[in-house]
């Protein structure tokens, strides 16, 4: 890319509240735009990328183990669905949690005084599988699901298994009053530790060649499980991270992401060995900014 290009990203950047975007190639940083140390250093909230790191856990414990088949009910880890006598809520899996399909109404869990009862009560709108419905209640399942099969905390699974080998140390990530880590929306991370789950993704679960998740897992999560088109792109969802396809001089460019409020993104495009993490706090109706910097990028990348 030229320069002349990422001079005048570093300006559209500079004019809203982007406070951290970097782009690699493999491991080469091609792209810098740090508002301050702040954004490097300090964890601030991350929203919904929390979904695509509760995604990775399940993985992890797919890889060990621990849950044997994402396809199988969610009534093995909360028996009390089972006192609802509702077939439909019986059918609800894993996989439906991961894809935002398990039919669940959509429900203000946070002023509960029980995140996961309050959850499992709403009732099934849609048939478990047959629609995409964006739901953090779904996140939280998956939370409360870790921490039922590890015996510890969501957390200190997350320590274990995926912050020590990445190196996170300065993490925030709020709980539940059952004392459930939130699992879509609550983490706090800084910059440099975005940058590190996007290497996660795109060396394929591996990071400084330790396998730290199965390249099985991040080939699943990301496929989409449900499609819409969206304008000049089709859009998607996977395992809690969102796939997009777009058209660049005729070749369709894949790339998929994890996305926050206010404009937090890790961006990966396996086919040009791409990366990108941007920071932001920007208002609703400036948070897609990133993305669409970001894809401007891809519709006019030419490898040098």
């Amino acid at each position: 890319m030229s320069e002349i290009f990422f001079n005048e990203l570093e300006k559209k950047v500079k004019k809203i509240k982007i406070e951290g975007f970097v782009i690699y190639k493999g491991n080469t940083r091609i792209f810098e735009y740090l508002k301050n140390k702040k954004v490097v250093e300090k964890p601030t909230k991350v929203y919904s990328i929390t979904k695509s790191i509760v995604s990775i856990l399940i993985g992890i414990m797919v890889d060990k183990g621990l849950i044997k088949n994402i396809q199988e009910p969610i009534y093995n880890y909360f028996p009390e669905i089972l006192e609802f006598n509702d077939p439909m809520k019986e059918e609800i899996t894993l996989f439906h949690l991961l894809t935002m399909t398990s039919g669940l109404q959509v429900g203000k869990f946070q002023s509960s005084k029980n995140w996961v009862k309050f959850i499992l009560e709403q009732p099934v709108i849609h048939r478990p599988g047959s629609t995409f419905e964006y739901n953090s209640g779904n996140s939280h399942l998956l939370s409360a699901i870790i921490q039922k099969v590890s015996g510890g905390s969501t957390a200190s699974f997350a320590e274990e298994f995926l912050f020590h080998p990445l190196g996170i140390k300065k993490y925030i990530w709020v709980k539940d009053p059952q004392g459930i880590h939130e699992g879509g929306f609550s983490i706090s991370l800084n910059l440099e530790d975005m940058v590190k789950f996007g290497f996660l993704l795109l060396n394929e679960g591996q990071f400084k060649s330790n396998q730290v998740v199965s390249s099985n897992w991040i080939h699943e999560a990301k496929k989409p499980n449900k499609q819409f088109e969206d304008e000049d792109r089709t859009a998607g969802y996977g395992y809690q991270l969102w796939t997009c396809e777009i058209t660049n001089s005729n070749t369709e460019i894949e790339y998929y992401y994890a996305n926050g409020l206010y404009g937090q993104y890790i961006f990966i495009v396996p086919k040009l060995n791409i990366m990108a993490v941007a920071k932001s706090y920007l208002q609703d109706d400036q948070s897609s900014a990133p993305k669409l910097f970001f894809e401007e990028l891809l519709r006019s990348w030419k490898d040098e």
